[in-house]
């Protein structure tokens, strides 16, 4: 599977010139995947949540990326509005609309007032492997990958606002969370600043093994890494680690 990361800056509360620009990178895309930032529609507006809200049943964005998705994966976090909540959820979509839906679990500081968490996991049956779907600040909760591999994921999709003051915790956590359950994590970060934070990009795909197959810098840019699923299986087997997991009591 060729992956494309696509580290870009978002314009706060501005879907419109947002979109014009997520259209023009699928449009030329090669990758089989595309993988947007976290709230790649918008931005973090905490006052007009409400007003940039989607629902799911008849969600603009998602109606658009899927006509011209083709035979690729889309994947990004957005606002989402159902019974009157919101939630920050991460959409795996091909050109049938949505196959993939996760509601991010884990809300940090200000997204609690905002946001209702999500409760359940999300791991999707792919042609280029099982994908877990992940949202920022769930990095940050071993016990939640660990799921994901109890479930058995092969790669894990996680879009991110992850601001440059803990860019150094960002780079461990993607590569212990690898590490730990052997499998391939593909992390999006935004550029750029909105009203609360600077971010610093560092886009990357973290192998099995725990080896950065390529990263970002601090710019808008995309990147492109072939991802093979069956990797996981090879470093599983010649590497058993997680046949021996025993619960302390």
């Amino acid at each position: 599977m060729l992956v494309e990361i696509a580290q870009i800056d978002i314009k706060q509360r501005d879907k419109g010139s947002n979109m014009d620009k997520i259209m023009d990178i699928i449009n030329n895309s090669r990758g089989d995947l595309v993988l947007f930032p976290e709230l790649f529609t918008t931005g973090f507006a905490h006052e007009e949540c409400h007003e940039l809200a989607e629902s799911l049943e008849d969600s603009e964005t998602v109606n658009q990326i899927s006509d011209i998705a083709e035979d690729k994966l889309i994947a990004g976090s957005i606002i989402e509005v159902d019974n009157y909540r919101l939630y920050n959820t991460f959409l795996l979509i091909d050109d049938t609309g949505i196959i993939g839906k996760y509601r991010k679990i884990h809300l940090f500081d200000k997204e609690r007032d905002i946001f209702t968490p999500g409760k359940d996991i999300c791991v999707v049956n792919t042609e280029h492997g099982r994908m877990g779907l992940a949202v920022c600040y769930d990095l940050r909760f071993p016990e939640l990958f660990r799921e994901f591999m109890k479930n058995n994921a092969e790669i894990i999709l996680l879009c991110a606002n992850f601001p440059s003051i803990r860019k150094s915790h960002w780079d461990i956590l993607l590569k212990a969370r690898a590490i730990e359950n052997q499998f391939f994590i593909i992390g999006c970060n935004r550029v750029g600043r909105d009203d609360y934070n600077e971010y610093s990009g560092r886009s990357m795909v973290i192998d099995p093994w725990g080896r950065t197959l390529t990263i970002g810098e601090d710019s808008e840019t995309i990147l492109h890494c072939n991802v093979d699923y069956k990797r996981v299986s090879e470093i599983r087997k010649s590497f058993p680690v997680l046949e021996h997991v025993r619960l302390l009591e």
